[in-house]
């Protein structure tokens, strides 16, 4: 037979579980945006489950958010005309993704700096 000792223990065990897998799934994630295309992006705007306006972005500036976790994220911004990025993938709970925008105004997403998202 188990003890009240080990049965309260083994109790208060998963409840401490349950309580850490919920506060997880509040953690934001993060977007970093970084500017290599030689030339300023005007009205930057991430979109996600809300939009968040971020204004002009020079070449070489670094912006970094906090975005809650989302079927999609849409970067947003103009050059000399309107340009639009999709994510191919949710962004998820504590996930960094590092958006680059290069020249020809591409947009190379990366989960962390160094690697490619493919």
């Amino acid at each position: 037979m188990i003890s009240k000792r080990v049965l309260w223990t083994i109790v208060i065990g998963l409840a401490a579980v349950i309580v850490v897998t919920m506060r997880i799934e509040a953690l934001p994630a993060h977007v970093v945006i970084i500017n290599q295309s030689g030339t300023t992006l005007t009205n930057v705007v991430v979109a996600t489950d809300r939009r968040i306006e971020l204004g002009a972005i020079s070449n070489g500036e670094t912006r970094r958010l906090a975005v809650s976790p989302s079927e999609s994220v849409n970067l947003i911004f103009r050059t000399a005309e309107p340009h639009t990025w999709h994510s191919p993938q949710p962004i998820v709970a504590g996930q960094s993704l590092v958006l680059y925008v290069v020249q020809g105004d591409r947009v190379v997403a990366r989960n962390r700096i160094g690697t490619m998202q493919r």
